[in-house]
């Protein structure tokens, strides 16, 4: 279906051009997502222009519960009769209670945490810690990872994309491909404070390691007593199955976690960063090196607690399993009425993306989605990948919407073809 906006609609992105920038606004509608939205509930949202969108991105994890999700609501409100962000100068019972629950899902003992407002602080901060800690200069990255783009994250980016405009970056930074154990093996060295990795890489057409990658990073960051980072901001939370992405890596125990988007619970700004006992140590010598304002608000402590409630219970994770197997068995479909144009898919959990034959395919299939009423992304880090990770709430009905969208806007591109 061709989107035409309104008279009202073309109004409000000619203020949004001037007051956020045109380009965006040019690309936004290019992909199809010039979207205002008003009403939004579950898995869907309402355009400004009455147009039912189904999301099947879940905003790489922040709705991950879906929209206005009705316990998360519950607690919010609940929150607001007696709790604001809280002072920061003092201690919190809210902060205690999320880092607890956290604590109890970590692998190892991974038992302490700071919190943040978003997943690029988090990042921050752990690459802060590993430096003061080792008291070294070295960061390795993969050449494929997006950290976020603030600060010491920019400098993991390797894509120019991000990067070039703010050069220099900060230095001691370098990368390695992601899943090469041969080419860290070789850029490591009693410099490096610490590697930080994502346990797979969805901005790149979701790369996924071999089973032994994280255990012989493992290896290798005790030999040359370097720091191991997981940046599980978009993985963890239950989006591959389990609650954290790295468990599928049996054994591993990484130095420090990152974790944002989900803790929102769609909801309320909310990120961490969690550490080691061992780690922890640092901030005996220096307790107040680091603060945020408004990081780790009560409110925000008590929605990402109540999301917490919710996923983590072998029934909910169960559930995401099943999902991400319907999922699936629709991609293996696509595959055979598609050839020339799906190449491929990846998918664990609810973890899936697309990969198309066109490098570029993945602008076309943007906008065709959209058309169809759905929403999802093209991978940053590989324009030929489409992401598609609906909120863990999909029904069945609404996966099957999805696999129908997709199978009408791979037909538009073999038209276009």
């Amino acid at each position: 279906m061709e989107i035409k906006p309104s008279g009202k609609k073309k109004d409000l992105l000619e203020r949004y051009a001037y007051r956020f920038g045109a380009m965006r606004v040019r690309t936004m509608s290019h992909l199809g997502l010039d979207i205002f939205e008003t009403e939004r509930e579950g898995c869907w949202s309402t355009d400004i222009d009455g147009r039912k969108i189904l999301d099947a991105l879940a905003l790489q994890g922040v709705f991950n519960l879906g929209r206005r999700h009705p316990a998360i609501v519950a607690a919010m409100k609940k929150g607001l009769e007696y709790l604001d962000l809280g002072n920061n100068f003092l201690m919190s019972e809210e902060q205690l209670t999320l880092a607890d629950k956290l604590a109890a899902t970590t692998p190892g003992n991974i038992n302490c945490a700071f919190f943040s407002s978003t997943g690029s602080e988090a990042v921050d901060l752990a690459l802060k810690i590993a430096r003061g800690y080792s008291g070294r200069s070295g960061i390795i990255s993969a050449n494929e990872c997006y950290h976020g783009i603030t600060g010491f994250a920019l400098s993991t980016n390797s894509n120019p994309d991000y990067t070039e405009p703010f050069g220099p970056l900060m230095p001691g930074f370098s990368h390695v491909p992601f899943g090469d154990i041969d080419a860290l093996r070789k850029e490591i060295s009693k410099d490096t404070a610490a590697v930080i990795f994502e346990p797979m890489i969805a901005e790149a057409g979701l790369l996924i390691p071999p089973d032994d990658f994280f255990s012989n990073v493992r290896e290798l960051c005790d030999k040359n007593d370097t720091l191991l980072i997981i940046d599980e901001v978009v993985t963890g939370l239950g989006r591959t199955g389990k609650f954290w992405a790295i468990e599928h890596s049996k054994g591993v125990v990484p130095d420090i976690m990152i974790s944002a988007k989900g803790l929102t619970a769609g909801m309320y700004p909310m990120a961490a960063t969690m550490f080691t006992e061992e780690v922890a140590d640092f901030f005996l010598t220096y307790p107040y090196c680091h603060y945020s304002s408004t990081g780790g608000s009560d409110l925000g402590c008590v929605v990402a607690s109540a999301m917490i409630d919710i996923v983590n219970r072998p029934e909910f994770l169960q559930s995401i399993n099943e999902k991400g197997k319907r999922l699936a068995n629709g991609y293996a479909q696509l595959m055979k009425n598609h050839p020339s144009i799906l190449e491929s898919y990846g998918q664990i959990g609810m973890h899936t993306v697309l990969r198309l034959a066109d490098p570029a395919g993945g602008f076309r299939m943007n906008r065709y989605l959209a058309e169809e009423g759905i929403f999802a992304l093209l991978a940053t880090n590989n324009t030929a990948a489409i992401r598609i990770q609906p909120p863990f709430i999909v029904s069945e009905k609404e996966i099957d919407q999805i696999i129908d969208a997709l199978d009408a806007a791979l037909k538009k591109m073999k038209i276009k073809e």
